[in-house]
């Protein structure tokens, strides 16, 4: 990808398969530019002229213009009208998929120069997955940024379901997160550490004597559901295939909340081992089972050149 830029706006030129385009301005009559990538994007999304038009605040018969001139450029339709119908042809489905990486691209590039405008100081957004305790991974980091004081670090709350989405576009910088997750493309990941998925209940629990326990000995004591655990769907599925049914007393999306509830001796409940073993929690192992998440830190494909992910790489690596 050959970019350049006025000050209106930025000029894209590139290559895809057999749609060529010239790598010098000078050769170019009429650049593709930022702003029609924009708008077939949103008429792919919404799939309605009219509607896209709107959001975009322009006029049909513009946004039709730019389409019509992204199609001369690409050599072909990417977009059909059958009366009030509106699909992608078979080119559209797949430049959309590289004209939005182009997108999320230059607005990571837009993001990051605002970013170094207003503080000297470089910033690396991270994202963690909810269910990841603090302590495990906020040890890695506090001695990340002593041992490099001229980064600072800003740590943002995702759950599993939209972390992911968060990472591809553009608004964290790398991500921590739990298996079991969905693969992603251009998405590399590292592994940190690996821990047990065990039992966890508060001090005063009678089960807190104990160093493991049969899965089925769950079914006496009053379930505490973690709503936003990664691991929910395969516990529950656990739990169903041996016939242990869980009393379930109380439910939340806030880790917190779930470890005080425990703490007071609400009931128990199946969580990551490093949350299990916080202030005033016990962790027991569950014997006939051996559930297993890794932690992993994942970063776009692009980003691990840039010199403050490269730096954390290098970190965790040797950290963990």
């Amino acid at each position: 990808m050959w970019l350049t830029s006025n000050l209106v706006h930025p000029i894209i030129y590139f290559s895809y398969g057999m749609y060529n385009w010239p790598t010098r301005p000078a050769e170019v009559q009429d650049p593709m530019e930022l702003r029609r990538i924009r708008y077939f994007l949103t008429v792919a999304r919404t799939l309605n002229f009219s509607q896209a038009a709107r959001e975009l605040k322009i006029s049909q018969p513009a946004l039709s213009k730019a389409i019509q001139q992204l199609e001369s450029e690409f050599g072909g339709s990417l977009i059909r009208r059958e009366g009030r119908l509106t699909h992608l042809t078979r080119l559209g489905e797949r430049m959309r998929t590289s004209l939005q990486e182009v997108e999320d691209a230059a607005s990571r590039a837009a993001q990051l120069a605002s970013r170094i405008a207003k503080t000297e100081t470089a910033c690396i957004r991270i994202a963690i997955m909810c269910t990841i305790d603090p302590g495990k991974v906020g040890r890695c980091l506090a001695q990340f940024q002593q041992d490099n004081p001229t980064l600072s670090i800003e740590l943002l709350d995702f759950t599993a379901a939209t972390i992911q989405e968060a990472l591809l576009n553009g608004k964290v910088d790398v991500a921590i997160i739990g298996s079991p997750v969905e693969a992603v493309p251009r998405v590399r990941t590292h592994e940190l550490f690996q821990e047990r998925m065990v039992m966890s209940c508060g001090l005063q629990n009678r089960l807190a004597q104990r160093e493991s326990i049969p899965l089925k000995m769950i079914a006496e004591f009053p379930y505490i559901d973690r709503l936003r655990c990664e691991f929910r769907d395969m516990i529950l599925s656990m739990v169903d295939k041996n016939d242990v049914n869980l009393n379930v007393v109380a439910s939340s999306e806030r880790e917190d909340w779930i470890k005080s509830l425990l703490a007071q001796d609400h009931g128990i409940s199946i969580m990551p081992e490093s949350s299990a073993s916080s202030a005033g929690l016990k962790s027991v192992a569950l014997r006939d089972q051996n559930l297993l998440r890794s932690v992993y830190l994942t970063i776009p494909a692009g980003r691990e050149d840039l010199p403050p992910v490269q730096a954390l790489i290098k970190h965790v690596k040797s950290f963990y």
